[in-house]
Protein backbone atom coordinates (compact mmCIF):
# COMPACT_ATOMS: atom_id res chain seq x y z
CA UNK A 1 0.00 0.00 0.00
CA UNK A 2 1.45 3.60 -0.99
CA UNK A 3 1.74 5.82 2.18
CA UNK A 4 1.77 9.37 0.76
CA UNK A 5 5.00 11.36 2.09
CA UNK A 6 5.07 14.46 4.33
CA UNK A 7 7.43 15.84 2.52
CA UNK A 8 9.44 15.07 -0.92
CA UNK A 9 12.83 14.24 -0.17
CA UNK A 10 15.55 14.65 -2.65
CA UNK A 11 18.48 12.40 -2.36
CA UNK A 12 21.89 13.77 -4.08
CA UNK A 13 24.82 11.94 -5.44
CA UNK A 14 27.26 14.38 -6.93
CA UNK A 15 31.22 13.05 -5.89
CA UNK A 16 34.03 15.15 -6.48
CA UNK A 17 34.99 18.28 -4.24
CA UNK A 18 32.33 19.51 -2.47
CA UNK A 19 29.62 19.60 -5.15
CA UNK A 20 27.15 17.67 -2.59
CA UNK A 21 27.01 19.95 -0.09
CA UNK A 22 27.05 23.04 -2.25
CA UNK A 23 23.62 21.47 -4.40
CA UNK A 24 22.30 20.74 -0.63
CA UNK A 25 22.88 23.70 0.65
CA UNK A 26 21.19 25.68 -2.38
CA UNK A 27 17.97 23.43 -2.67
CA UNK A 28 17.89 23.42 1.29
CA UNK A 29 17.73 27.58 0.97
CA UNK A 30 15.17 27.09 -1.54
CA UNK A 31 12.73 25.30 1.04
CA UNK A 32 13.39 21.47 -0.70
CA UNK A 33 14.47 19.29 1.88
CA UNK A 34 17.21 17.67 0.53
CA UNK A 35 19.98 14.88 1.30
CA UNK A 36 23.70 13.91 0.50
CA UNK A 37 24.41 10.52 -0.35
CA UNK A 38 28.31 10.00 -0.11
CA UNK A 39 28.81 6.67 -2.16
CA UNK A 40 26.47 4.98 -4.92
CA UNK A 41 25.62 2.06 -2.33
CA UNK A 42 24.42 4.71 0.32
CA UNK A 43 22.61 6.01 -2.77
CA UNK A 44 20.77 2.52 -3.34
CA UNK A 45 19.85 2.27 -0.11
CA UNK A 46 18.00 5.35 0.03
CA UNK A 47 16.25 4.25 -2.61
CA UNK A 48 15.40 0.98 -1.11
CA UNK A 49 14.33 2.29 1.96
CA UNK A 50 13.09 5.53 0.82
CA UNK A 51 11.19 5.10 -1.78
CA UNK A 52 7.89 5.96 -0.36
CA UNK A 53 9.30 9.49 0.61
CA UNK A 54 11.39 10.23 -2.13
CA UNK A 55 10.23 13.65 -4.24
CA UNK A 56 13.34 12.99 -6.42
CA UNK A 57 16.95 12.22 -7.18
CA UNK A 58 19.51 14.40 -7.92
CA UNK A 59 23.11 13.01 -9.75
CA UNK A 60 25.35 14.54 -11.55
CA UNK A 61 27.66 12.74 -14.44
CA UNK A 62 30.41 12.11 -12.07
CA UNK A 63 28.27 10.22 -9.75
CA UNK A 64 27.05 8.47 -13.12
CA UNK A 65 30.66 6.90 -13.12
CA UNK A 66 30.79 5.95 -9.52
CA UNK A 67 28.02 3.54 -9.71
CA UNK A 68 25.27 5.35 -8.86
CA UNK A 69 24.06 4.91 -12.71
CA UNK A 70 23.47 1.31 -11.89
CA UNK A 71 21.61 1.94 -8.52
CA UNK A 72 19.25 3.77 -10.03
CA UNK A 73 18.55 1.16 -12.64
CA UNK A 74 18.36 -1.00 -10.48
CA UNK A 75 15.80 0.90 -8.88
CA UNK A 76 13.77 1.48 -12.21
CA UNK A 77 13.83 -2.12 -12.89
CA UNK A 78 11.86 -2.93 -9.68
CA UNK A 79 10.05 0.41 -9.38
CA UNK A 80 6.57 0.24 -8.59
CA UNK A 81 3.70 0.06 -11.32
CA UNK A 82 2.07 3.12 -9.79
CA UNK A 83 5.55 5.25 -9.69
CA UNK A 84 7.90 7.11 -11.74
CA UNK A 85 10.65 8.78 -9.62
CA UNK A 86 11.94 11.65 -11.02
CA UNK A 87 15.81 11.88 -12.27
CA UNK A 88 17.54 14.94 -12.32
CA UNK A 89 20.83 14.33 -13.67
CA UNK A 90 23.53 16.88 -13.89
CA UNK A 91 25.71 16.22 -16.70
CA UNK A 92 28.56 18.84 -18.99
CA UNK A 93 27.26 20.09 -22.67
CA UNK A 94 26.92 17.14 -24.68
CA UNK A 95 26.66 14.47 -22.30
CA UNK A 96 23.78 12.53 -24.36
CA UNK A 97 25.24 9.54 -24.02
CA UNK A 98 24.58 9.49 -20.57
CA UNK A 99 21.94 6.50 -19.60
CA UNK A 100 18.32 8.03 -20.36
CA UNK A 101 16.22 6.77 -17.61
CA UNK A 102 12.47 7.11 -18.00
CA UNK A 103 11.57 10.46 -15.96
CA UNK A 104 14.78 11.80 -16.71
CA UNK A 105 15.49 15.89 -16.65
CA UNK A 106 18.71 17.10 -17.94
CA UNK A 107 20.93 20.32 -16.69
CA UNK A 108 23.57 20.96 -17.95
CA UNK A 109 26.57 22.51 -16.35
CA UNK A 110 26.92 25.22 -15.07
CA UNK A 111 23.82 25.81 -13.45
CA UNK A 112 22.17 28.52 -12.09
CA UNK A 113 20.96 28.06 -7.91
CA UNK A 114 17.32 28.83 -9.68
CA UNK A 115 17.86 26.30 -12.85
CA UNK A 116 18.52 23.75 -9.92
CA UNK A 117 15.40 25.23 -7.28
CA UNK A 118 12.95 25.47 -10.28
CA UNK A 119 13.97 21.70 -12.42
CA UNK A 120 13.91 19.91 -9.00
CA UNK A 121 10.78 22.05 -7.52
CA UNK A 122 9.13 20.63 -10.37
CA UNK A 123 10.21 17.14 -10.20
CA UNK A 124 9.09 16.63 -6.35
CA UNK A 125 5.82 18.41 -7.33
CA UNK A 126 5.05 16.06 -9.76
CA UNK A 127 5.86 13.10 -7.37
CA UNK A 128 3.74 14.07 -5.07
CA UNK A 129 0.61 14.04 -7.97
CA UNK A 130 1.70 10.43 -8.33
CA UNK A 131 1.57 9.52 -4.67
CA UNK A 132 -1.94 11.82 -4.67
CA UNK A 133 -3.08 9.60 -7.90
CA UNK A 134 -2.17 6.48 -6.54
CA UNK A 135 -3.80 7.09 -3.12
CA UNK A 136 -7.04 7.48 -4.90
CA UNK A 137 -6.91 4.77 -7.07
CA UNK A 138 -6.05 2.63 -4.31
CA UNK A 139 -8.97 3.91 -2.57
CA UNK A 140 -11.15 2.53 -5.55
CA UNK A 141 -9.77 -0.31 -6.09
CA UNK A 142 -10.78 -0.88 -2.56
CA UNK A 143 -14.18 0.40 -2.22
CA UNK A 144 -14.78 -1.82 -5.76
CA UNK A 145 -14.22 -5.18 -3.02
CA UNK A 146 -15.32 -4.45 -0.17
CA UNK A 147 -19.32 -4.69 1.08
CA UNK A 148 -20.42 -1.40 2.40
CA UNK A 149 -22.57 -2.73 4.73
CA UNK A 150 -20.75 -5.51 6.61
CA UNK A 151 -17.40 -4.24 5.45
CA UNK A 152 -16.63 -7.65 4.43
CA UNK A 153 -14.92 -8.27 0.96
CA UNK A 154 -17.71 -8.62 -1.46
CA UNK A 155 -18.11 -11.05 -4.47
CA UNK A 156 -15.40 -9.85 -6.77
CA UNK A 157 -13.20 -9.94 -3.86
CA UNK A 158 -13.86 -13.63 -3.38
CA UNK A 159 -13.49 -14.35 -7.02
CA UNK A 160 -10.33 -12.99 -6.94
CA UNK A 161 -9.52 -14.71 -3.51
CA UNK A 162 -10.27 -18.23 -5.25
CA UNK A 163 -8.46 -16.62 -8.73
CA UNK A 164 -5.33 -16.16 -6.51
CA UNK A 165 -5.41 -19.96 -4.58
CA UNK A 166 -6.28 -21.53 -7.57
CA UNK A 167 -3.09 -20.20 -9.03
CA UNK A 168 -1.34 -21.40 -5.86
CA UNK A 169 -2.45 -25.06 -6.21
CA UNK A 170 -1.15 -25.00 -9.27
CA UNK A 171 2.49 -24.51 -8.16
CA UNK A 172 2.07 -25.74 -4.63
CA UNK A 173 0.62 -27.82 -2.13
CA UNK A 174 -1.88 -24.95 -1.13
CA UNK A 175 -4.98 -26.25 0.01
CA UNK A 176 -8.68 -24.37 0.53
CA UNK A 177 -12.74 -25.73 1.34
CA UNK A 178 -15.60 -23.53 0.43
CA UNK A 179 -18.40 -23.11 2.87
CA UNK A 180 -21.33 -21.36 1.98
CA UNK A 181 -23.57 -19.77 4.61
CA UNK A 182 -27.74 -18.69 4.42
CA UNK A 183 -28.92 -16.81 7.24
CA UNK A 184 -32.30 -18.77 7.81
CA UNK A 185 -35.77 -16.97 7.53
CA UNK A 186 -33.88 -13.66 7.30
CA UNK A 187 -37.18 -11.92 5.98
CA UNK A 188 -39.06 -12.36 9.00
CA UNK A 189 -36.32 -9.73 10.34
CA UNK A 190 -37.20 -6.94 7.68
CA UNK A 191 -41.17 -7.80 8.26
CA UNK A 192 -41.19 -7.73 11.81
CA UNK A 193 -38.27 -5.28 12.46
CA UNK A 194 -37.65 -3.20 9.66
CA UNK A 195 -34.84 -3.24 7.02
CA UNK A 196 -32.30 -1.14 9.76
CA UNK A 197 -32.81 -4.23 12.01
CA UNK A 198 -31.87 -6.29 8.92
CA UNK A 199 -28.92 -4.18 8.43
CA UNK A 200 -27.74 -4.76 12.15
CA UNK A 201 -28.45 -8.55 11.86
CA UNK A 202 -26.16 -8.98 8.81
CA UNK A 203 -23.35 -6.73 10.57
CA UNK A 204 -23.70 -8.91 13.45
CA UNK A 205 -23.27 -12.18 11.40
CA UNK A 206 -20.48 -10.72 9.76
CA UNK A 207 -19.03 -10.42 13.09
CA UNK A 208 -19.72 -13.56 14.03
CA UNK A 209 -18.19 -15.65 10.95
CA UNK A 210 -14.57 -13.10 10.84
CA UNK A 211 -14.46 -14.96 14.86
CA UNK A 212 -15.87 -18.00 14.03
CA UNK A 213 -12.61 -19.06 11.84
CA UNK A 214 -8.73 -18.51 11.61
CA UNK A 215 -6.82 -15.84 10.75
CA UNK A 216 -5.80 -17.29 7.47
CA UNK A 217 -9.34 -18.13 6.53
CA UNK A 218 -11.26 -15.59 4.28
CA UNK A 219 -15.12 -14.75 5.20
CA UNK A 220 -16.81 -12.34 2.14
CA UNK A 221 -20.56 -11.63 1.42
CA UNK A 222 -21.88 -13.36 -1.42
CA UNK A 223 -25.34 -11.07 -1.84
CA UNK A 224 -28.11 -10.48 0.66
CA UNK A 225 -28.15 -13.22 3.52
CA UNK A 226 -25.48 -15.83 2.19
CA UNK A 227 -22.16 -15.65 2.89
CA UNK A 228 -18.96 -17.70 2.25
CA UNK A 229 -15.82 -18.53 3.56
CA UNK A 230 -12.60 -20.34 2.34
CA UNK A 231 -10.88 -22.21 4.74
CA UNK A 232 -7.15 -21.83 3.16
CA UNK A 233 -4.10 -24.11 4.58
CA UNK A 234 -4.80 -26.76 6.72
CA UNK A 235 -8.07 -28.20 5.08
CA UNK A 236 -8.79 -32.17 6.73
CA UNK A 237 -11.93 -33.69 6.90
CA UNK A 238 -11.68 -32.87 10.87
CA UNK A 239 -11.01 -29.51 10.85
CA UNK A 240 -13.76 -28.95 8.08
CA UNK A 241 -16.17 -30.67 10.26
CA UNK A 242 -15.73 -28.98 12.99
CA UNK A 243 -15.47 -25.56 11.62
CA UNK A 244 -18.90 -25.91 9.37
CA UNK A 245 -20.46 -27.04 12.74
CA UNK A 246 -19.19 -23.88 14.64
CA UNK A 247 -20.27 -21.92 11.89
CA UNK A 248 -23.86 -23.37 11.93
CA UNK A 249 -24.74 -22.70 15.74
CA UNK A 250 -27.06 -20.47 16.12
CA UNK A 251 -26.04 -16.96 17.74
CA UNK A 252 -28.49 -14.43 19.74
CA UNK A 253 -28.19 -10.86 19.08
CA UNK A 254 -29.01 -7.47 20.76
CA UNK A 255 -30.18 -4.81 18.15
CA UNK A 256 -30.40 -1.06 18.96
CA UNK A 257 -33.96 -0.79 17.07
CA UNK A 258 -35.57 -3.98 18.46
CA UNK A 259 -36.28 -4.56 22.77
CA UNK A 260 -35.63 -8.13 23.22
CA UNK A 261 -33.07 -10.52 21.77
CA UNK A 262 -33.26 -12.43 18.71
CA UNK A 263 -32.15 -15.69 17.91
CA UNK A 264 -30.11 -16.54 14.08
CA UNK A 265 -30.06 -19.39 13.09
CA UNK A 266 -27.73 -20.15 10.00
CA UNK A 267 -27.91 -23.58 7.12
CA UNK A 268 -24.06 -24.73 6.09
CA UNK A 269 -23.01 -26.41 3.05
CA UNK A 270 -19.32 -26.68 2.25
CA UNK A 271 -17.51 -28.11 -0.50
CA UNK A 272 -14.04 -29.61 0.25
CA UNK A 273 -13.18 -31.76 -2.68
CA UNK A 274 -11.83 -28.75 -4.41
CA UNK A 275 -9.53 -29.51 -7.49
CA UNK A 276 -6.85 -26.59 -9.80
CA UNK A 277 -9.47 -27.15 -12.71
CA UNK A 278 -12.53 -25.72 -11.04
CA UNK A 279 -13.71 -22.30 -11.93
CA UNK A 280 -14.59 -19.78 -8.81
CA UNK A 281 -18.37 -20.75 -10.03
CA UNK A 282 -18.40 -24.29 -10.12
CA UNK A 283 -16.71 -24.12 -6.57
CA UNK A 284 -19.57 -21.72 -5.42
CA UNK A 285 -22.47 -23.51 -7.06
CA UNK A 286 -21.13 -26.42 -5.38
CA UNK A 287 -20.88 -25.28 -1.74
CA UNK A 288 -24.44 -23.72 -2.42
CA UNK A 289 -26.15 -26.82 -3.30
CA UNK A 290 -24.94 -28.62 -0.64
CA UNK A 291 -25.98 -26.10 1.87
CA UNK A 292 -29.86 -25.73 0.11
CA UNK A 293 -29.34 -29.48 0.31
CA UNK A 294 -28.24 -29.11 4.12
CA UNK A 295 -31.29 -27.09 5.16
CA UNK A 296 -33.94 -29.04 3.08
CA UNK A 297 -32.58 -31.77 5.44
CA UNK A 298 -33.09 -30.29 8.17
CA UNK A 299 -36.50 -28.98 7.44
CA UNK A 300 -37.77 -32.85 6.72
CA UNK A 301 -36.61 -33.56 10.38
CA UNK A 302 -37.95 -30.79 12.09
CA UNK A 303 -41.41 -31.76 10.65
Amino acid sequence: MVSRPVEGQVLVYAPGLDNAGTIVSRLRGAGIDARARATASDLEAGLVEDDERLGAVLITASGVRRGGGGAIARFKAREPTWSALPIVLLAPPGSAAYPPWPHTTLITTPATTRQLVDVVGRAVAVRGHQFILAYVAHDLRQAALQDSLTGLPNRSALYQRIRELQADRRSSATEFAAVFIDVDGFKRFNDDYGHVAGDEVLRHVAAHLVAAVRATDFVARWAGDEFMVLLVGEVGADLIAETVQRLGQGIEMRLQSVSLPVTVSFSVGHLGDITPDKTPDEILAGADERMYAEKHARRRDDR
